[in-house]
């Protein structure tokens, strides 16, 4: 047990005695400083000081006998005074700077090394007023690797438990307490088990999110679900990982998540008992009851304070019992109470018990029934307004709505819904993360929309349902314009006008719009769906149109392509052509770079044809443009020349000389592969200039790169150079990093054809620097470049660039 641990255990014994720090300190003796420091975990526990402190708190000796083990454990560890400061409660002659003769020097700090793959750290917040559950946090102790070493497979418990009986609560307070045990990461994954709006969660979703927070680049990363998965237990294999799997429905869920390795320890909440995961995958059960009638008590007096509570036993008893000792249920119950301190809690108690709806919350029933009483308790008490705020909430899919979205749902101004969302945050029937950003617990997203379905009527619920989707609609439609207006992977949609009361966000450049996109993501999938069901076919396929381009680039090639496979379907249900055009040519752009060419050109030319049919010239350049990629991805080089020079005729047809510039510069490039340089060459001359007339910044650093690229396999090195420094000053203006990198390798590769290591190694060492930033596979290739050529001294000193 570390000081970490130490200072969680102090801190909950002195706030349940109900001290302050310095109360404290005038019972035990130990300065309030000292009794500061060790809470805060940065100093080493002394065995008089804890001798002292388990004194003045009457701890058993049992408890005090671990706070001992706690001192001896870190004292191996960590001297005393170990965060630079001194003592207070040491003797004057230890102190640095007494008598001793001056101020000692500190420990040597070792320089700090690379850095190393990310840590990730998960775990949602713990909850302040966790209450009692030690005989549950003994058992999950036990399985600790350390408490059961040898066992040759991974460790997993498996907490089981009635909606709202606190399963979660359990295994996030737990996780912390332990998190030190486990320093190559925390894992935390809320597989939906239970939630009423979306299906669960499936094991490949949780393993692409663990991937990332592990630091896997997006590009190494399996298109495969099989392959996602086993490279996700490769990972763990050998390390020392708390994975957290949340609100679990069954076994199959979880079990390809499982790692191999003994090391790790997997905790799973679920309503249902998982049988199968006990019995299959030797997973130990933990049952969770409801509270005991002394652990309820305590929990109301953590939240409304002993006085209160020791003032009113019988009323305390009382409420303790209607709310049937539901952790859930008292929580809200407590909430409800602290926000009229002058009412008596027999008022609140007897409201519980001359509702006609108690038995739902007191009887075995279903999870639902649970809590609907306390629920419509806090509801009832809400003003008009935030009791339709919060059920319309209920038409939300998830998994976070912010201050403008819900403004727009509820067709409010944004200050209106954001003192409404703060109203509905002190009743307890949202959770903020953050400002800005507010969830609902899946109960209480059920009951939200238990409640609109009852209390809304169908034209009401209509009307926000459009209004919301209107508004992740034309936000989306802003972030795309800002973020990728001169990349040719996007073109704008022809919107409708947003409903009344729809107000989108104001987005103000592309740093903001690609925020926006990366924090609204799992929303907007969620929002396609729910159109899709809904029936809102248009504002199903554009709102993948709107985030089309944020998911190519991200590399979330899963979810574009299951965006696209919704798009089209709802195009097609909508007999829109239109929509199934740009659904296909989708559909063939994410199949071209999953590798599966032959079906991404099936698509393309699907989308070819449609777009022939619509008369849609524009759109059938560019699908051209794309079919020409497939083809190069196959080296079939001189296809790729064809539909590029059939791109061309129509592009110069309507007179477009942006889509003749990216016509001409396939064409070179592709000629250039062919072996045909200098006609390659020739067309990307031409292409650069349409690209300056028409203005397209983007365009021109593409091209000015390609006219780099083949000056260079011409042996032009000299004339490569002007071309590369142009096309990454146009790449730094538009803001686009990754890009730069490609464009400081081939500087580098230039250089050094011209026997200038020294210039060559800083223009590597420039794209290393931003490839390790965004840990892209391809910074492997430039760190071998350092590596073959160093610098004149021998040294390579352009690796590990942060």
């Amino acid at each position: 047990m570390g000081a970490v641990v130490f200072a969680a255990l102090l801190r909950e014994r002195r706030l349940s005695a109900g001290w302050s720090q310095d109360e404290l300190a005038e019972r035990s003796g130990v300065s309030a400083r000292s009794i500061s420091a060790l809470e805060a975990g940065g100093r080493r526990p002394r065995p008089s000081s804890v001798v002292r402190l388990a004194e003045a708190l009457g701890v058993d000796q049992d408890t005090r006998a671990r706070w001992l083990k706690a001192a001896r454990d870190v004292g191996s560890q960590q001297p005393a005074g170990a965060d630079g400061q001194a003592d207070p409660d040491a003797p004057e002659a230890v102190r640095p700077g007494g008598d001793g003769g001056g101020v000692r020097p500190g420990p040597a700090r070792a320089l700090p090394g690379p850095p190393g793959p990310p840590v990730p750290q998960q775990l949602p917040m713990a909850i302040r007023h966790f209450t009692g559950r030690s005989r549950e946090l003994r058992a999950l102790d036990e399985l600790l690797p350390d408490r059961a070493p040898g066992c040759g497979a991974v460790v997993i418990s498996a907490i089981a438990g009635t909606a709202g009986v606190g399963k979660t609560t359990l295994a996030v307070h737990f996780a912390h307490r332990v998190a030190e045990h486990f320093p190559d990461g925390q894992l935390f994954a809320n597989l939906r088990g239970f939630d009423p709006a979306r299906a669960p969660l499936d094991a490949a979703d949780v393993a692409r999110g663990f991937l990332d927070a592990l630091g896997v680049p997006a590009a190494r990363i399996p298109a495969d679900q099989d392959g996602q998965l086993a490279l996700l237990r490769s990972r763990l294999a050998g390390t020392r990982t708390l994975i957290v799997l949340d609100n679990v429905r069954e076994a199959e869920q979880v079990r390809p998540l499982l790692p191999g390795s003994d090391t790790c320890l997997v905790v799973v909440t679920s309503r249902n008992r998982l049988s199968g995961l006990v019995a299959l995958d030797g997973a130990v059960p933990l049952p969770l009851d409801v509270l005991s009638p002394a652990e309820a008590r305590e929990l109301l007096a953590r939240r409304l304070g002993p006085a209160a509570v020791a003032e009113q036993p019988a009323e305390v008893g009382e409420l303790v019992e209607l709310c049937a000792r539901l952790p859930l249920a008292l929580n809200i119950a407590a909430a409800r109470a602290a926000d009229h301190p002058g009412t008596p809690l027999g008022v609140w108690a007897r409201e519980l018990r001359d509702s006609r709806a108690r038995l739902d919350l007191l009887s075995a029933g279903d999870g639902h029934a649970d809590v609907r009483v306390v629920l419509s308790w806090s509801y009832r008490a809400l003003a008009p307004q935030a009791a339709r705020l919060f059920r319309l909430l209920g038409l939300h899919p998830g998994p976070h709505i912010g201050v403008a979205a819900a403004a727009s749902l509820a067709g409010l101004s944004q200050s209106e819904a954001r003192r409404l969302l703060d109203d509905l945050h002190r009743a307890h029937l949202i959770a903020a993360q953050g400002r800005d950003q507010y969830t609902l617990h899946d109960l209480l997203r059920a009951y939200a929309a238990e409640r609109a379905d009852a209390d809304e009527p169908p034209q009401e619920q209509a009307e926000a349902t459009h209004r919301m989707l209107d508004h992740y609609l034309h936000t989306a439609h802003r972030a795309g314009c800002l973020a990728y207006a001169d990349d040719a992977s996007w073109q704008p949609l022809d919107l409708a006008e947003p409903a009344a009361g729809v107000a989108p966000e104001e987005l103000a450049d592309r740093g903001q719009a690609l925020a926006w996109y990366r924090g609204e993501q799992p929303v907007l999938e969620r929002t396609v769906d729910l159109a899709h069901r809904a029936g809102l076919d248009v504002h199903a396929w554009q709102l993948v149109g709107a985030q089309v381009s944020y998911l190519l680039k991200s590399g979330l090639w899963q979810q574009w392509q299951r965006a696209s496979e919704t798009a089209l379907a709802a195009a097609e249900r909508a007999v829109d052509l239109a929509g199934q055009a740009r659904a296909h040519r989708w559909l063939g752009q994410v199949h071209r770079s999953l590798g599966h060419q032959p079906r991404a050109r099936r698509h393309l030319q699907l989308a070819l044809d449609l777009f022939d049919a619509l008369g849609d010239r524009p759109r059938q350049g560019r699908t051209r443009l794309d079919l020409a990629l497939a083809y190069g991805e196959e080296q079939a080089n001189a296809e790729a020349v064809d539909e590029s020079r059939g791109a061309l005729e129509l592009f110069r047809a309507i007179d477009d000389p942006g889509g003749q510039a990216l016509a001409l510069n396939s064409i070179g490039w592709y000629l250039t592969q062919q072996g045909e340089s200098r006609a390659g060459l020739d067309h990307c001359r031409r292409a650069l200039d349409l690209a300056r007339e028409a203005g397209s910044l983007s365009a021109q650093s593409s091209i000015l790169d390609s006219l780099g690229y083949i000056h260079h396999q011409l042996g032009e090195y000299r004339e490569a150079l002007p071309a590369y420094h142009e096309s990454l000053r146009l790449r730094q203006a538009v803001g686009d990093y990754f890009l730069q990198a490609d464009i400081h390798t081939h500087i580098g590769d230039t250089h050094l054809a011209l026997g200038e290591t020294a210039a060559a190694r800083a223009a590597w060492t420039s794209s290393l620097a931003i490839l390790e930033h965004l840990q892209h596979r391809d910074a492997d290739g430039v760190r071998a470049r350092l590596e073959t050529h160093p610098s004149d001294d021998g040294s390579a000193d352009g690796l590990g660039v942060d």
